[in-house]
């Protein structure tokens, strides 16, 4: 979509290149990696449109330096400048990083040793984000105390409800939200609050070999315990890495991982881990119903196993 703007963001910058490789797609953003005229490579990001964009690409660059500076490998500003793109009514802001290597890989590819060499990773930046840095973020809990609630709207609609009974022979526990919201006002109020990433999955880690070669999209970052980060990446893990067991997969993460070979000890407990995990699985199964005809969720492998997981929790009923 930008391509032919390159060549002047290039020039704003004072980059002279060699070649503009094809661009990355990602879900907020366009990437376009440039290899310049003296090798270096480099990340031009095209940032999506909304609202309060310029603050939120502020703070995840901030939080990024400082993971990077402590020796984990973060994406960097090559120049601390914003650009402005205007275009009649379009406003497109664009930023340039350095470019980290390696790549994403496929969930099949998440091996034991890589998904604790995830845990590990995390905990390290845990342990970094523990001292900083100074930057004013919003809270993590404030975050989904707001989406809980439009949650249990939606589910609560007597259309909603019928429609989900009849297509998908499915019927929805309300009594949970609630709990969620009163578990998320309890952690507001606890000890080691930090700075949090808030979407440390598969598509913003790089692999190079069994070696995480970079963490990406701080753009969520978020103020919170770190046991709302480790349950939003354990959701994901439970429902993506299909050909292992969840009890695996949160020993390899958690256990061996995380807290074993990581330098943050803290993982929470049990029942509230558990619970936040729950939260976040429901909140991707709504974002299944909110943003797909129900009449094609069946052929969605994500969408199953979700399902599947909250009805082994009680959450969910299949008629």
């Amino acid at each position: 979509m930008y391509e032919s703007a390159l060549p002047r963001v290039l020039k704003f910058y004072g980059i002279e290149y060699q070649r503009i490789f094809d661009f990355q797609k990602g879900y907020r953003n366009e990437i376009w990696p440039v290899l310049t005229s003296d090798n270096r490579m480099l990340n031009v990001t095209f940032y999506k449109r909304e609202a309060a964009i310029v603050n939120r690409i502020a703070r995840a660059d901030k939080v990024s330096a400082f993971v990077a500076d402590q020796g984990l490998p973060a994406r960097q500003r090559f120049d601390n400048r914003t650009l402005t793109l205007k275009n009649e009514n379009i406003t497109t802001y664009i930023g340039v990083y350095d470019y980290l290597p390696g790549q994403t890989i496929p969930w099949e590819s998440y091996t034991m040793e890589k998904i604790k060499t995830l845990g590990a990773t995390m905990s390290n930046m845990h342990f970094i984000l523990s001292a900083g840095p100074l930057v004013a973020l919003p809270s993590v809990y404030d975050d989904y105390i707001e989406i809980v609630g439009r949650m249990k709207q939606y589910f609560l609609q007597p259309t909603v409800a019928d429609a989900i009974a009849q297509k998908l022979n499915l019927k929805v526990s309300s009594d949970r939200f609630d709990g969620y919201i009163n578990l998320l006002e309890l952690y507001k109020t606890k000890s080691g609050q930090q700075p949090l990433h808030m979407d440390f999955v598969r598509g913003n880690i790089l692999f190079d070999g069994d070696v995480i070669s970079g963490i990406l999209d701080f753009e969520k970052t978020a103020l919170g315990h770190p046991v709302m980060d480790i349950s939003r990446t354990l959701a994901f893990l439970m429902v993506d890495c299909k050909y292992k067991t969840i009890d695996k997969v949160v020993k390899y993460f958690l256990y061996s991982g995380y807290q074993k070979r990581g330098k943050n000890k803290d993982i929470g407990n049990d029942i509230d881990r558990n619970k936040l995990v729950e939260m976040f699985l429901m909140y991707d199964f709504y974002k299944f119903l909110r943003h797909n005809p129900y009449e094609s969720l069946s052929l969605n492998q994500h969408y199953v196993r979700t399902a599947d997981i909250l009805a082994k929790r009680g959450v969910i009923f299949y008629k």
